[in-house]
């Protein structure tokens, strides 16, 4: 059940056990985000659409989530950062990301059960990549290592879903709901194939993924951080396994 008590001209709602403090109309104040898994995510405004929460991003753009997901929303007494301006590639891979051909008849998939997702997640992986063109292995070792097959997971920095997308990976890749598995897996399947194509290196490609593109050109190569450097080495040992 849903209840509203006014404080101080806001609204104050409790919905779905989340507690946030809701303008009569979509809130102008930047706003703190904190997700069950102890993840934080600060956005512009927000608003509440049914049992789902609408983030709006800073530069624009939105992103949707379950509400059940999120512990709570409180404004900032300070204004968030701009965001970082990325430099695009100098390849083919700066441009808009093609979507994923579904012009062919998906097949039957098996539901993925909350309770143990991984079989589930693993026949979904094989689609997926098959159809953006990845190596399904690779794939299932990213999911792995990133979120040990949990569609629901957050972590620290506010990376979600199956393959820890960040909210400006998901609005790039048009992922409208992160914790739906194929949408996250095809955003993150296609954002990995454009680093393949990118740096033509699984190495250097997992090293963007984790880290980011510009640490991979700022040091032309792995850059020298311990988190990136066993993050590589544990995926290139599943791959041999």
């Amino acid at each position: 059940m849903t209840k509203l008590t006014h404080v101080n001209g806001l609204i104050v709602l409790a919905c779905c056990g989340v507690l946030v403090a809701v303008c009569p109309s979509p809130c102008a104040a930047a706003h703190q985000v904190t997700f069950l898994g102890g993840g934080t995510l600060d956005v512009e405004t927000f608003r509440v659409e049914g049992s789902r929460i609408i983030l709006t991003l800073h530069g624009g753009g939105e992103i949707g989530f379950p509400a059940h997901q999120v512990a709570a929303i409180a404004a900032r007494t300070t204004p968030a950062p701009a965001p970082a301006a990325v430099s695009p590639a100098p390849t083919a891979a700066a441009h808009e990301p093609a979507p994923v051909d579904r012009s062919a008849a998906a097949p039957d998939l098996p539901p993925i059960s909350p309770w143990d997702p991984e079989p589930g997640v693993r026949i979904l992986i094989r689609h997926v990549a098959g159809l953006v063109g990845v190596d399904a292995k690779l794939v299932e070792a990213v999911v792995e290592t990133e979120s040990k097959f949990d569609p629901y997971a957050v972590s620290r920095r506010g990376a979600m879903g199956l393959m820890q997308l960040m909210p400006r990976t998901a609005l790039r890749f048009q992922v409208r709901d992160v914790f739906d598995p194929r949408q996250n897996l095809e955003g993150g399947t296609r954002y990995l194939k454009e680093l393949l194509l990118r740096y033509q290196d699984t190495a250097l490609a997992l090293a963007a993924y984790n880290a980011g593109e510009e640490a991979v050109d700022r040091y032309r190569g792995i850059p020298p951080y311990r988190e990136t450097r066993g993050y590589v080495s544990r995926i290139l040992g599943r791959l041999k396994s």
